[in-house]
């Protein structure tokens, strides 16, 4: 089955089933869904959206980008929207070291920032999507590579999937930023530009040696859940609602 779900106007909505456990289970199909911005989905997007009968989103962006880009579900959707942003707002790289930018390991760095700051609003999600009656569900932010990339990484992980697997799944972001600079080419239209005046080139790329780096240094899955608040309750009804029988 295809990791991507085509969604017209999303360039980054992925289905994050099918993944093996260490314990040779595997993560459900159309239970879960991780995204890019879903106000960029298209009238054609929308119905095939409503079709996956997703019943949760969350927002991890901020409020501001929320404001100015807000997703309007279709009439009579019955599901819920959370907010759950992992930052308070969108970093301007644009006036810092551009040696320290510029450093390979600076996307997994800045994941860490991410990490402390947005602990709480991990822990929500967590709780969200272990929540009886709550999948299936997608989060995401704008491009859903870094913000949506940390918190695919956190689930996949206390789902048992191995951290080398997690990292191919987050490398799969490369095709979808190959699509959406085909698209800006085409459309000569860019809903990010004003937003991100610079960014460092780590940032732009997908590499599995990012996600790797981050999920090194997180250390023991388990143990880093419980620094953000997650309890093994959560953990177990998370296993419980997206792993297969």
């Amino acid at each position: 089955m295809s990791r991507f779900v085509e969604l017209d106007g999303c360039l980054n909505f992925r289905d994050l089933g099918g993944h093996r456990t260490v314990d040779g289970r595997e993560v459900a199909w159309r239970r879960l869904f991780r995204a890019d911005g879903l106000h960029r989905l298209t009238e054609t997007g929308r119905v095939a959206f409503d079709e996956l009968g997703v019943v949760t989103v969350l927002d991890l962006r901020t409020q501001r980008e929320v404001d100015q880009k807000a997703w309007r579900p279709s009439p009579g959707w019955a599901g819920q929207w959370r907010h759950v942003p992992l930052v308070r707002q969108t970093p301007d790289w644009s006036n810092q070291d551009r040696a320290t930018l510029d450093d390979p390991g600076f996307a997994a760095a800045h994941y860490a920032e991410i990490v402390i700051e947005g602990a709480s609003g991990l822990r929500e999600a967590v709780e969200a999507l272990a929540e009886p009656g709550g999948l299936p569900a997608v989060f995401h932010c704008a491009a859903g590579k870094d913000r949506t990339g940390i918190l695919a990484a956190l689930v996949l992980r206390l789902l048992g999937v191995p951290a080398e697997d997690v990292a191919d799944d987050y490398a799969v972001s490369e095709q979808a930023t190959a699509r959406w600079v085909a698209s800006v080419a085409a459309t000569g239209t860019d809903d990010t530009a004003a937003t991100w005046p610079y960014i460092p080139p780590s940032m732009l790329r997908s590499d599995r040696a990012t996600m790797l780096a981050f999920l090194t240094e997180r250390g023991d899955i388990t143990d880093f859940a419980h620094s953000l608040g997650i309890t093994d309750d959560t953990i177990a009804k998370l296993r419980t609602a997206l792993l297969a029988p």
